[in-house]
């Protein structure tokens, strides 16, 4: 026998197969296709671009029929001021604020739109982000649960070798003590 080498242990085979565990391509696959699932199921359903187009035509036209409406209003002050019907000083007070507000009002309502179309594309974000939260937890959950039931035969042979050993260290202590024992009590009887 050579030192140091322990024999080769051929009755014991292992079941199992770590491979089934680790198919990556098949994992991003199924990752992917759920993923667009849930785009489609959360995010993309609730989108309607043809109505978000007609209402943000909708809110433009409000905008210029204001503004339009205003400037009507300032060049009536303008032409009653001229037509002497408004005192001077009124008359061109009236018909600078008419016009001011009918320039600034098409900003004012174009800032109004875009925060309202950001605001609706942040909740769209804010679904798409917890949803795909909701999936990839779910995934890793089944990921692990695959991987542990691939490696679990691996687990439970090296429990009940790690048993077994343990069992025969304990026999050798045993074994060791009795040798002592018996040891002491040859040299006490010589």
């Amino acid at each position: 026998k050579s030192l140091g080498k322990s024999p080769a242990i051929t009755n014991q085979s292992l079941i199992g197969s770590v491979t089934a565990a680790s198919r990556f391509e098949d994992i991003r696959n199924a990752l992917s296709s759920k993923m667009m699932t849930c785009i489609k199921q959360d995010i993309l359903s609730n989108y309607d671009p043809i109505r978000e187009e007609q209402d943000m035509k909708s809110s433009l036209k409000q905008t210029i029929v204001a503004s339009g409406c205003i400037h009507v209003g300032a060049l009536t002050s303008g032409v009653c001021t001229a037509l002497e019907v408004l005192d001077l000083t009124m008359g061109c007070i009236s018909t600078s604020i008419l016009v001011s507000l009918g320039i600034a009002i098409v900003p004012y309502q174009n800032k109004q739109t875009v925060s309202k179309m950001e605001s609706a594309w942040e909740e769209r974000s804010q679904a798409l982000v917890e949803s795909m939260d909701v999936v990839h937890r779910k995934e890793m959950t089944r990921i692990q649960r695959r991987i542990m039931d691939g490696v679990a035969p691996y687990t439970r042979y090296v429990k009940t070798e790690k048993e077994r050993v343990e069992g025969l260290m304990r026999l050798c202590d045993d074994s060791q003590l009795m040798a002592h024992s018996l040891r002491n009590r040859i040299v006490k009887n010589t």
